[in-house]
């Protein structure tokens, strides 16, 4: 099967899903006039290469899907809640200076490989225990953003256990973007007020 003709049949999915949010009368109308559009996005000559015409199909049927979750669920559909689905325990607010925290991540993660391919190569390859302090140090990181997310009541963009798989599957960059991205700090204490008499 060629690739143009299974994101085709991909967005044309994406599209048949999001056209369950419409009313039923309406359903068959939309899917046609939708998918009626993704072979002029797939055949676009003026777009190259290639896979930018597929990516800008995928992004047009994920436009429609976005666009149809804010529309009113058909009468005798209960509309699920905010918070419900694979995105439980995480927020949607932004942190504030979220341009701020993320170059701070990536600073962070910098520091990181320089300093780690700074002391590997001082020591030379001769030389196992600075692999093992790397190998530690590494391992007690991961652990500390593990235990960070199993205390914390809320966390951003993903569900905890997205976060601690980011964190295990990437160490430690993993950990890196979840304390500058996704970690929502602890409240601070409220100022202390006189007290009221009752």
């Amino acid at each position: 099967m060629s690739g143009p003709v299974t994101v085709q049949r991909m967005a044309e999915g994406l599209i048949r899903v999001s056209c369950r949010r419409l009313p039923e009368d309406v359903r068959a109308e939309r899917f046609r006039e939708w998918s009626a559009e993704l072979p002029a996005i797939l055949d676009d000559e003026t777009v190259r290469p290639r896979f930018m015409r597929s990516l800008r199909a995928l992004t047009y049927a994920a436009g429609i899907a976005a666009t149809t979750r804010r529309l009113r669920p058909p009468a005798g559909q209960a509309r699920r809640a905010a918070g419900s689905g694979w995105r439980d325990g995480a927020i949607r607010v932004q942190p504030p200076n979220l341009a701020m925290r993320a170059m701070a991540g990536v600073a962070i993660w910098l520091v990181v490989i320089f300093t780690v391919t700074l002391v590997l190569h001082a020591f030379g390859p001769q030389k196992v225990w600075p692999f093992i302090v790397v190998l530690a140090l590494a391992g007690g990181f991961a652990a500390f953003c593990l235990a960070d997310i199993a205390r914390s009541q809320s966390v951003r963009y993903l569900p905890k256990w997205a976060w601690a798989l980011v964190c295990v599957a990437q160490i430690p960059s993993g950990g890196i973007v979840y304390l500058s991205v996704g970690r929502v700090g602890r409240p601070a204490g409220l100022p202390s007020g006189p007290a009221q008499q009752p």
